[in-house]
């Protein structure tokens, strides 16, 4: 009889699990089909005391999605000079570039011993 139980048990959890999986994938998929649709992107993604690329280039007039991920760690940016500051309250924002020009780009938010040097640089040609 336990045997019986146990076995009822363990295919619920099985079918449970099944659904959360596939449940994930869905949203995935459908936040996939929606960048896909967005247009122009500038993906900011922070770790420990780095970011992602050393640069990032975006074009001067064009509209672009500005968006910012924590991968590893807590973290907050700002684009020094352009007044956008993403964290993990606000991730994202359009906006256009209209003055060419470097712009250094830093976390904002103490992250731990490599917070100074937690900096990369914007280009918009």
């Amino acid at each position: 009889m336990q045997k019986w139980i146990m076995f009822s048990l363990f295919i619920v959890a099985c079918l449970l699990g099944a659904g959360v999986l596939f449940q994930q994938i869905s949203v995935r998929q459908a936040e996939q089909a929606a960048e896909a649709h967005a247009g122009p992107q500038l993906k900011f993604i922070a770790s420990n005391y780095q970011f992602d690329k050393p640069e990032y280039t975006v074009k001067a007039g064009e509209k672009v999605t500005v968006s910012f991920l924590n991968k590893e760690g807590l973290h907050a940016m700002e684009i020094v000079g352009l007044d956008v500051k993403l964290d993990n309250n606000t991730k994202s924002v359009d906006m256009t570039f209209d003055k060419p020009g470097e712009y250094e780009v830093h976390c904002v938010l103490p992250c731990g011993p490599g917070h100074q040097d937690m900096k990369t640089k914007l280009i918009v040609q």
